[in-house]
């Protein structure tokens, strides 16, 4: 039996993985998402999805007085940061363990939909199970090792995510949650600070600077798919001038989203 409440935190890039995890959820639950900006593209996702929502405005969570009935089943809150945080690796680090610190007493468990993203050996868990009440559980690979970032996410943890760099080295690696929001992360990436990025010379300019002549698509079989995974790819390459090569089959692996889930649901069965 599940019983209490999990709270989602996530990263926009990583939002398909939480829409497939919660997909694949058979039990009865509730699932409410905070009212935040960057939550926009999640709720009409999961609305297209046929996934019943409840939104919950973000001052009255934050101050105690959403309706949640804590008591009772099985609730999963959902609360998705704004995409950039990454770009200064000490922050992002900071803003989650911050997060999580006042968060604590809303939650049972916390699946954190979030690569480390420069913070490369931090394994926020072990720092959660040693000053939190409560287990934070992050993605991780067959090997139990955590994954370092949303590519390293996508094809299945660290040693893969090895494999997969020395296969694809000086490219650019695209999934489909990037190449769905190509223009809002062109303009969170660490190297395109300070350029215009709609300035479309620019942008090929920074890209050759940096060497990047290939991007690399990675099919990770969720999110959007077809022609229109093509489309999102086709602007980003127009943009940036990066030529597109298709990643092997079975460069992807759904095995650390899936792994994520059912660990801190886990947590809740009794």
């Amino acid at each position: 039996m599940v019983k209490g409440t999990l709270g989602i935190i996530g990263c926009p890039v990583l939002e398909d993985e939480i829409i497939y995890s919660l997909s694949k959820e058979k039990d009865e639950k509730k699932v409410y998402l905070v009212d935040t900006p960057p939550a926009y593209t999640l709720k009409k996702k999961l609305e297209r999805k046929g996934i019943p929502i409840i939104i919950i405005d973000e001052w009255e969570f934050n101050n105690g007085h959403a309706s949640i009935d804590r008591e009772k089943g099985f609730n999963i809150v959902i609360i998705m940061n704004k995409l950039g945080l990454h770009a200064q690796p000490a922050d992002l680090r900071r803003t989650l363990e911050e997060q999580l610190m006042f968060l604590q007493t809303r939650f049972d468990a916390v699946a954190l939909y979030y690569g480390m993203c420069g913070n490369a050996g931090w394994d926020i868990s072990q720092w959660a199970s040693a000053s939190l009440s409560i287990p934070v559980f992050v993605f991780r690979d067959k090997n139990d090792e955590v994954c370092d970032d949303c590519i390293g996410v996508a094809v299945g943890g660290h040693k893969r995510y090895c494999d997969f760099v020395r296969k694809y080295t000086g490219m650019f690696f695209v999934t489909p949650a990037i190449a769905e929001n190509w223009d809002v992360h062109l303009g969170e990436l660490n190297f395109t600070k300070g350029f215009e990025i709609m300035d479309i010379h620019t942008v090929k300019e920074v890209f050759q600077l940096f060497g990047y002549k290939n991007a690399v698509k990675i099919d990770t079989g969720i999110g959007i798919g077809g022609e229109e995974f093509n489309e999102g790819c086709k602007k980003f390459s127009d943009i940036t001038g990066l030529e597109f090569i298709t990643a092997e089959p079975g460069s992807a692996d759904l095995y650390p989203a899936e792994r994520l889930y059912m660990d801190a649901k886990r947590a809740l069965m009794s």
